[in-house]
């Protein structure tokens, strides 16, 4: 019975030193968090323990950037020097790296923009990148783009041109009501044309 306890013992020893072992996301955030209220002194401290961090726990790249930027209050500087680091430290995790920094910074997009075509020069410009779904042998080759022929002139349409309508000729219109004599005993209307001299 004891000899079964103590085989238990050192079978459950065994198989929980390396989970005791292993830290936490919590204790790698609560780390780096810690440092990066304090890197407003030095930031270099916090270089130093994201590459780190990253090194040793390349699965937690993202909340150890995610921590190290919400402790230094989103300098965009700074923001870009821990993606730069952390791209450095996991580069197999360069685009999450990158979208966990732009998701926690939204405004330091164009530094981390700027950091990651200096670490990965040409990305998107080529057909093929180290990311393609391609073949490794096969050798992708750009469309051949004809140069413009002089003689495809575009052709000039004029805009359509309502027709010019002219109105009819002009005759002579009263609007005024001529003055008629039997209209003497009722008196003057408007419109009915000049007053008449009194007798």
């Amino acid at each position: 019975m004891n000899r079964i306890l103590a085989i238990s013992l050192l079978a459950t020893g065994i198989f929980a030193a390396p989970a005791l072992a292993e830290d936490s996301s919590e204790q790698v955030i609560a780390r780096t968090k810690a440092t990066a209220e304090r890197a407003a002194a030095d930031p270099i401290e916090l270089l130093r323990l994201v590459d780190k961090e990253v090194t040793n726990h390349p699965d937690y790249a993202c909340e150890v950037v995610k921590a190290a930027i919400l402790g230094t209050d989103c300098d965009d500087a700074i923001v870009g020097y821990v993606v730069e680091t952390a791209v450095r430290a996991a580069p197999e995790h360069m685009r999450l790296i990158a979208q966990c920094a732009i998701a926690t910074a939204p405004d330091s997009l164009l530094r981390v923009q700027e950091v990651m075509a200096r670490l990965e020069p040409g990305a998107g410009t080529a057909a093929r990148s180290s990311k393609s779904a391609k073949g490794k042998g096969l050798e992708v080759k750009p469309a051949a783009i004809a140069p413009p022929d002089p003689l495809d002139v575009p052709i000039i349409v004029v805009p359509w041109v309502p027709p010019v309508i002219n109105p009819p000729p002009s005759t002579r219109t009263d609007f005024r009501r001529p003055f008629v004599p039997e209209d003497q005993d009722r008196g003057p209307t408007l419109g009915s044309g000049p007053i008449p001299a009194p007798n």
